[in-house]
Formats: C-alpha cells, structure tokens, sequence
C-alpha cells in the first residue's frame, strides 16, 4: 500500500509540475509587467504536501489557488482526471465541483467540468445526479454523443428500456450510424418482461417493434418461434427455427431442444433429421453447435447428431490411440467418452464475447463484461484433446 500512495504522489506531482509549469509561466509572464512576480508559494507547498502523502492538503492548497487566478483551470483539470483514475472520486468530485461554482469560467470550460463531474458520478453510481448533467449536456453540441451515450448506460443499468431506445434514436440522429439492431434488442427486453408478467398483449405489441426494427436478429427470431409455439401455431414456429439455422447455424446448440419438443416424436421425427441433416450439409459452422447439443442433451442423440460428435471427437484424439482401431470402436468407450465430454462442456464457458473477451457458460444478449448487445457467440474451441491419458484415467479399455 505505501509503495502504491508513493506512486500516486509521484504521478501527481509530475502531473501538476508539468501542467502548472506552463500556467505559472503565463501567470509569471503577466505579473512582471509590474512586479517582479513569482509563483505563489502555496504551489510548492502543495506539490511538497503531495510527496508528503499529504493528498487533502494539497487538494485544499490547489483549490485555494484556483480561487485566486483564473490561470489554474487547466492545472486542475488535470488533477481531477488524474484523481478519478486512480479511484480517488470524491477529490476528483470535489476539484470538479469548485470549477462549475467558478464565476469567470468560460461557457466551454463549464460544460467540459460539467463532463467530468458526471463521469465521477457515474462511477460511484450516483446515477440520478449524473443523467441530470448529461440531460443538461445533450443540448451542447460538442458533447452530445459523449452524453448520449453515458445515458444510454444509465438507462440500460436501470433497465429503462423505452428511455434507452429514445436516447438511442437520439444518438443516431447525431452520429448517422444506425441503432435500430440494438433499440431491438431493448423490445426484446420489453417482451421477456411483458411474459414475466404474464402481459401478453404488451408482449405481443413489443414484439411487433422488435420485428420491424430487426427482422434478423436472432434473438427477435427466437421469440417470434416461441409465442408461435406458445399459442400453437406449431407451422410458424417451425418455420422460424428453420429459418434462423439456414442464416445462424451457429445458434443449433439453443434451437435444437426447443425444435425436437415441438413434435411428439422428438428428435426421431422426420422434421427434426430433415434440419440436422441440412444445416449440417450447409455449413462447416454447424458441426461443433449440433455436437454440443447432442452432448448436453440426450434425447437428441440421433445418428446424425451423434455423427458431428464423432468427427468433432476425431480431430482432437492424440494419432497414438488410432493405433488401437478396437479402442475406438469399443461402446464402453463410447459411452466412458460421451460420459466425459458431459461433464467438460457442463463445467466450462461455452460462450465468448467478440468485443471483450468475457466468457460464461450461458448465452447474455447484453454481455456483462462490455455491455454490448449481441457480441457473445459459441466458442469454437469447447471440445478437449484426448490423448492417452484418458484412456489409462477414466476410459476402460475393450473388454476390461
């Protein structure tokens, strides 16, 4: 910790000794016209109280200053952001909150601490004062993105999904990049929550926007298929499955069990071998999410299913075992292998976030690592190597 405060100190002061270097000089520059000049000496005590670990003297030193000359504004700017990233907010609040109260600071000057106070109250959660000072922000045309978009995350955080889509509307008006996937995702939202509630009107209503905005997302797809389903229209929710594997075959993992229950036969109708058969001759993409179907749920376990497992199995065996064609051919293998590989996909993440690299054993549609929408997909490597040592650990041999 006493290595940690000294850092901090020590950033702090080169910070300060390089910001206030070029604001005394202006400062010093100006007073010579009629004095001598020098800089104040609380500047130097404040820098010294920093190397001292003395931060809430120095604070109090720097605020004395910018109370006296205009000239700090920069010097203190960048002690509040500096203070903010290393998780001191309530300096980096306090230094934010004596500029705004400053009545010489220029209307730019203003907005930009108005900026920075709202992103430290963002990150201790005040979220109520922060959507008041990004509210205020967005009628200012250098920070309406930037504020846009810190609403949105307020928004999303609360789950106040008409207000994030509206805000969203807002910042594709400005930026010209189209939101209209991810205002989606938020009927989405509206939907699962609506059939929470038991609301299916409002659920059928949300649903139809989240169609009309995005008629591709998967997500919109599957609930399409499933209030189809639900109210027993089998035919349509067949189609929509249908459809979202011919465009997404890499989703097979989630649509397979839901497909298989719509008929009584399950996985052994005709329709259900007709759809393996098909994405899998379709796309190289579909092997590894119909393997894992298969594994985690044994009811699918057809010939064709239990064909991708198989060929997904044979890439990762170590050559050395092929040396025993009776080993592999064995049905105690194969159940000791379909017995381990249960238990590996059970216990590992099966998904990972294209953006951010956050991983979780189930599909979110708003990854919790970078909160974007739709980034998370199957991972391509969940299937083990299996070298010899599986054989003589967990996997009998033929005829033991």
């Amino acid at each position: 910790m006493r290595a940690e405060t000294l850092a901090l100190a020590f950033a702090l002061a080169l910070i300060v000794l390089g910001a206030g270097g070029l604001i005394w000089n202006r400062i010093s520059r100006r007073r010579m016209r009629s004095t001598e000049g020098s800089t104040p000496p609380e500047y130097f005590e404040a820098l010294t109280a920093l190397l001292d670990n003395r931060a809430d003297r120095a604070l109090e030193l720097f605020l004395e200053l910018a109370d006296r000359d205009a000239d700090t504004v920069e010097l203190h700017f960048a002690l509040g952001s500096l203070f903010r990233r290393k998780g001191e907010i309530e300096r980096a609040t306090r230094i934010h909150q004596n500029l705004i109260a400053r009545p010489a600071l220029s209307r730019t000057q203003r907005n930009l601490a108005l900026k920075e106070l709202g992103e430290d109250y963002m990150q201790v959660g005040l979220n109520d004062r922060a959507e008041r000072i990004f509210s205020e922000l967005l009628d200012r045309k250098r920070f309406q993105a930037f504020a846009a978009r810190q609403l949105v995350a307020i928004y999303e955080q609360q789950q106040d999904w008409p207000q994030a889509a509206a805000l969203r509307r807002r910042l594709e008006w400005i930026t010209g990049v189209s939101e209209r996937a991810v205002i989606a995702q938020y009927h989405c939202e509206m939907v699962e929550a609506a059939l929470e509630r038991e609301e299916d009107g409002a659920a059928r209503e949300a649903l139809r926007e989240a169609r009309r905005l995005g008629p591709d997302v998967v997500r919109v797809r599957l609930l399409v298929a499933r209030l189809s389903s639900a109210e027993g229209d089998i035919r349509r929710a067949a189609r929509e499955y249908r459809q979202l594997l011919d465009r997404d075959p890499e989703y097979a993992e989630i649509v397979l069990p839901v497909f298989a229950g719509l008929f009584p036969a399950g996985a052994r109708s005709a329709e259900f071998q007709t759809l393996v058969r098909r994405i899998l001759a379709s796309s190289r993409r579909a092997r590894i999410p119909v393997a894992v179907a298969g594994v985690k749920h044994p009811q699918l376990r057809i010939p064709e299913v239990l064909g991708a497992i198989e060929m997904e199995l044979g890439k990762r065996i170590d050559p050395l075992m092929t040396d025993e064609p009776s080993l592999l051919e064995s049905h105690d293998v194969r159940v000791a292998l379909m017995r381990l590989l249960t238990r590996w996909v059970e216990q590992r993440p099966l998904y990972q976030c294209d953006s951010c690299g956050f991983s979780a054993r189930v599909l979110y549609w708003h990854c919790p690592g970078c909160r974007s929408w739709g980034s998370m997909h199957l991972k391509q490597d969940i299937f083990p190597e299996l070298g010899s040592d599986h054989v003589t650990h967990g996997l009998p041999r033929p005829g033991l």
